[in-house]
Formats: structure tokens, sequence, C-alpha cells
């Protein structure tokens, strides 16, 4: 495919130039790591452009870093929140949420990996790594969007999504158990964007009181693994670009996916073109888009500040819907919506440093 889809399996660093040395070797031996600033969008892409120490490259001022990361971040769930409401619609025309979540991620996957090959991004990855790539492709990508959806469909979204972002204070927890600084304005921020999340989802609505149970189990679930979804992005973006977390996440998600229902089962023929279109536009404004600027944020900035970031999305859901479908938008949505804001400025003007979150 010209592009460096292959497992490593330990040896020398890459030559510079792009070559190996040695004679040519399996998909199941070959080695050749991931620089770490290589998934940046700025960053070289070809075969090996040589590791992150080289002299010659300048590492991107700290401001800037932590700006792109803030700005990935929001712009995802920007694009997650509009998802969200084009994902509701499909399901009340009548498209299961699990065969929706697979179509997701069976096209996701064809989008990226016809892109990284085509433009010759170097994928390889260690064998070591495989189990933390299955994880994070099978049970973060495959399973956070699944679970949402089987909640979204029990309970209102924005419910969901306040549960559901409870996530970033379970990484801040982490992260402090992990031995990491976390300031008292950072836990300030966590507090203020879920209490604003909470009231921006509309989800202080009597009318909510009666919800289903197995709704809110599900959407409790995707919290944890909306957690494990950032932790592992984190830690596999210190050594590996965003295109790899891309094509071997979502490829994993797919093997996943193949185990359980098999894509050819999936309604080609009963699908009408109305609901292609809907797929289609949750896979670009869904998926491919927010899934690749969030995994390119967790490479700049910590995966907790990120997730403080993610809960801009019911901000936007909330004005998404009253654009395009009518909703009503009270005025105690919109103070929600700017307590996010505030959360997530506090965060922001905290620079986070080698042994802080």
């Amino acid at each position: 495919m010209g592009s460096r889809l292959t497992v490593d399996a330990g040896g020398a660093e890459p030559d510079p130039t792009g070559s190996t040395a040695g004679p040519t070797e399996t998909l199941s031996t070959r080695r050749s790591p991931q620089p770490q600033w290589a998934g940046d969008p700025s960053a070289a892409r070809g075969p090996s452009v040589g590791p992150a120490t080289d002299p010659s490259v300048e590492p991107a001022p700290a401001s800037l870093r932590v700006g792109l990361g803030y700005t990935f971040a929001l712009t995802a769930a920007a694009f997650f929140g509009v998802g969200g409401i084009i994902a509701k619609a499909a399901f009340n025309s009548g498209v299961q949420p699990s065969i929706l979540a697979e179509w997701r991620v069976l096209f996701a996957f064809l989008v990226f990996i016809s892109i990284f090959a085509g433009l010759r991004f170097d994928l390889r990855i260690r064998r070591a790594d495989l189990p933390l790539f299955a994880v994070f492709g099978v049970v973060g990508l495959a399973g956070v969007s699944l679970i949402y959806y089987e909640a979204i469909k029990r309970i209102p979204v924005g419910v969901a999504l306040v549960i559901e972002y409870t996530g970033p204070v379970l990484l801040l927890m982490y992260a402090r158990l992990r031995g990491r600084s976390v300031g008292r304005r950072l836990w300030i921020a966590a507090a203020l964007a879920v209490v604003g999340c909470f009231f921006a989802a509309g989800a202080y609505d009597a009318r909510l009181r009666e919800l289903n149970a197995l709704g809110l189990a599900l959407a409790a679930m995707d919290a944890f693994i909306f957690a494990l979804y950032f932790a592992l992005g984190e830690r596999l973006g210190k050594t590996y670009s965003t295109p790899t977390l891309l094509v071997w996440g979502f490829g994993f998600a797919l093997v996943g996916w193949s185990v359980v229902h098999p894509p050819w089962l999936l309604p080609w023929a009963d699908t009408t073109a109305d609901g292609y279109i809907q797929i289609a536009a949750v896979v670009v404004i869904a998926t491919v888009i927010p899934f690749a600027l969030t995994l390119a944020a967790v490479r700049l900035i910590p995966a907790a500040r990120v997730g403080l970031a993610a809960t801009f999305e019911p901000v936007v859901a909330a004005i998404a819907a009253w654009i395009a479908l009518g909703e009503h938008l009270d005025p105690v949505q919109i103070a929600g919506g700017v307590v996010v804001l505030v959360g997530i400025a506090i965060a922001q003007s905290l620079r986070p440093t080698a042994t802080s979150v």
C-alpha cells in the first residue's frame, strides 16, 4: 500500500534515510519506532523522519503546544457535539445504535488507511505494544461509541453526556494516584466543567427524573471507558504518531466488531440513500475529524486537560439542537455553557510540567 504498516519485533533504530539494516523482514519482525513528535499536524511524513532529539529539530514553544492542544481539543468537541445530533436523527429514522457504531468504525478505518497509506506515512509499531493497541481499539474506540449510542437510545443525550464527562475527573484522580501533581485550580476547573455541563445539557429538567436504569448504567460505564481512551491515547502518543494511533486503533476496533458481527452482515441492501447520507455525516463529522484532533491533542497537552476541554461538547450540542432542530434553549443552559468555558479557561491558564497534569 506504500505505507509501512508493520509490526516490529526489536532491533536497532532505523537509518535516517529510511533504510533498515539487514535483509528484508516479515510483517511480524520489522522494527522502526516512531519519533515522539511525528503525530503533530506539522510533522514530516514518509519513511523515517529521525529521532525527536535531533539537534536540527527545534521543539515547539510550550505556549504554542498548549495553545494548539486546546484548539484541537475544543474543535474536536465541537464536531462531536454536532455529530451527536446527527446520530440521534439517524436513530430516530430507524438505524440501530450498534449498526451505526460498526459502520462508523468500518468506514473510518477505510478512510484513515487510504489517506495515510497513500501519503506513505510510517505506521510501524512494536510487537510488545500490540496488547495496548488492542485494548485502545476494541475497548477505547469501538466500546466508547457503542456504549454511548446504546445509552442515548435509552436516556436523553444531555444526561448521558453529563455522566460521560465525569471521565476527566477520573483522569485527574488516576494521575494523582500515579504521583503526578494536580493543582487546586485544576480540580476547581474540573468541577466547574462538570457542573456547567450538567446545566448546559439540560439535565436539570424535572421531566428527566424518571430515567432508564440500564441507560444510566451504560452512561456510567462509558465514563470509565472514556477516561481509559484518553489515558491510553496519551500513553501511546508518547511513542507513536497520530496516524499510527488512528490506523491501528480503528483497525483493532474493526477486528473486534468483525468477531461479534462481521461487516458483510450489515444491512447494505436495506439501507436507504438518506440512511447512507446520515452514516457518511457521522463518519466524517463525528469520527474522522474529531478523533484525529483528539489524538493530536493528547500528544500536546495532558489527557486530563483534553478531557476537560471535551466538556465543551454538550454546549455545542445544545446550540446545534437549537439551530437545526428548533429545540428550546433555556437561559440556564446558556449560563451552564458559560461556566464550562470558565472551567476550560482556568485549566488552560495553568501550564503543565513534566511532573504535573
